[in-house]
């Protein structure tokens, strides 16, 4: 038989081998499922766009908004439209087709200028139908339609939303056409027209100058003459 401290000895490696063994596996299954969590959060995670983003079975409306108005935006606000209305519906579907049949406003009335004819709102499976082009977008994939908001009275403000309900329809396979459900989306107004930036120094505080000397700015003096200073594409 062997000495105490001999089997002490023996011993002593299968032990800590099975203790490292037990470690490795812990962290193994703690950093899987970490992963998994991660994979979960954002696997259903909406785009970032600024418009409301709504589900219904497997059609997606995507940055759904109204558009401010390009043109005089006072007038067209205070007589409830036209607003045009923009969105995209995806068809996640890989065989059914769907149609946009109408969309449904608080108030007023929804007409499809371009698109009028309800062929041209089909959704073919896998595809998407699109409506306006909010600022800083491009859509040149999808099949568009243009559809416009009148007679809104004042649910339509800049910073509300108002309530529009879009209804589908579903073709079924002898070709007819039968009700697919309506949803409604809580609808912004977009922040309007994209402006031109300006490179020009503004004080956010008011500061010693613009609080106790009027319109004269550090690089004036209090009668209005400019002080000596480098300007730019100068001499020195």
């Amino acid at each position: 038989m062997l000495p105490l401290s001999a089997r002490r000895s023996a011993v002593r490696p299968s032990r800590l081998a099975t203790a490292a063994a037990t470690i490795g596996i812990a962290v193994a299954l703690g950093t899987t499922g970490c992963g998994a969590g991660q994979i979960s959060q954002t696997a259903n995670q909406l785009p970032a766009v600024n418009g409301a983003n709504v589900n219904i079975d497997t059609l997606q409306l995507r940055d759904v908004q109204i558009l401010y108005p390009e043109k005089d935006a006072p007038t067209v606000f205070g007589n409830g439209g036209p607003f045009e209305l923009a969105f995209v519906v995806a068809n996640s579907d890989q065989t059914a087709y769907y149609r946009l049949k109408e969309i449904k406003p608080e108030k007023g009335s929804v007409e499809f200028v371009e698109g009028s004819d309800s062929a041209a709102r089909v959704i073919a499976p896998g595809q998407a139908l699109s409506s306006g082009t909010p600022v800083g977008s491009v859509r040149d994939s999808e099949k568009k339609v243009t559809a416009e908001l009148t007679n809104a009275g004042d649910t339509v403000a800049a910073g509300l939303t108002t309530d529009l309900t879009f209804v589908f329809e579903k073709r079924e396979g002898n070709g007819s056409w039968v009700p697919a459900g309506e949803t409604t989306v809580q609808t912004p107004v977009d922040a309007g027209a994209e402006l031109e930036r300006q490179d020009v120094a503004r004080n956010a505080e008011p500061t010693f100058y613009n609080q106790h000397h009027g319109a004269v700015g550090p690089g004036d003096s209090e009668g209005g003459t400019p002080e000596t200073g480098h300007e730019e594409g100068g001499g020195h």
